[in-house]
């Protein structure tokens, strides 16, 4: 559950007041953001700078405008990105589901891509979009991939989208690795877990990231502390929540 009716009767996101109410539970993704991120941080003040570096400056206009379309414009570059991703997961999902393309997706280059992969690697598809709840009712997510892998056995497989510069090789987050920690202990097999990442720069085969048993356990063990964190912080404990009402559900916070 991802949204629930608003008082004129559209759908509006879930908030921590329906979590309390609905016995909700906060996503995996949701969770990992009490987690400062460097590295995105990072990128974030770079586009700012960028902006503020290309942007023409309007006649007459004053330093608080300018400063503004800066911030307007280097969130336009973030906001593509997401789009990026969005579109390229919901693709993904086809290929996994049909091995189609269509020829008018915004990714449709790169999806030609991902599926040579997944081809050559997904000898047996699970499942793929899978919500995922913790037994005890911590926390709940969806999963991109569940697959036999003819090298690593069966495997749990989340895609990602990111810029590699030309020659480089990807450095993927820890962040991802809490992630796949989290889905794994929801799923409940042992399972191997692996990152798929995509350059969203250009169209290219798609790169695989294993996650080795050490780090999975590191992972979780950060992962828990995430989710205490997310407790004290919201001031609400979903498994509490979720044991009352009896329904637990996933939930995506925006206040």
């Amino acid at each position: 559950m991802h949204s629930v009716p608003s008082l004129k009767g559209a759908p509006r996101p879930t908030t921590l007041r329906d979590a309390r109410k609905l016995g909700l539970l906060p996503s995996v993704t949701n969770i990992l953001g009490v987690i400062a991120k460097p590295e995105l941080t990072a990128w974030l003040q770079t586009q700012a700078v960028m902006a503020a570096l290309t942007l023409p400056r309007i006649a007459g206009e004053t330093e608080d405008a300018f400063a503004k379309r800066v911030v307007e414009d280097s969130q336009t570059t973030r906001d593509g990105a997401a789009d990026f991703g969005t579109a390229f997961h919901h693709g993904a999902e086809r290929v996994a589901q049909t091995l189609e393309v269509d020829a008018a997706h915004p990714a449709a280059d790169w999806l030609k891509h991902y599926r040579c992969w997944y081809q050559g690697n997904a000898l047996a598809l699970r499942w793929t979009e899978k919500v995922l709840i913790h037994p005890e009712g911590c926390y709940a997510g969806t999963a991109d991939l569940l697959i036999e892998h003819p090298v690593h056995g069966l495997t749990l497989v989340d895609l990602k989208t990111m810029k590699i510069k030309p020659g480089a090789k990807p450095s993927p987050y820890k962040s991802w690795c809490y992630q796949l920690a989290a889905y794994r202990v929801a799923l409940g097999e042992p399972v191997r877990c692996m990152n798929l990442i995509v350059n969203s720069t250009e169209p290219a085969l798609p790169i695989e990231h294993l996650w080795s048993e050490d780090e999975i356990q590191l992972g979780w063990q950060a992962f828990m502390a995430a989710h205490r964190l997310w407790c004290i912080e919201k001031n609400y404990d979903p498994a509490a929540g979720a044991s009352r009402t009896g329904q637990p559900g996933e939930m995506v916070l925006t206040a």
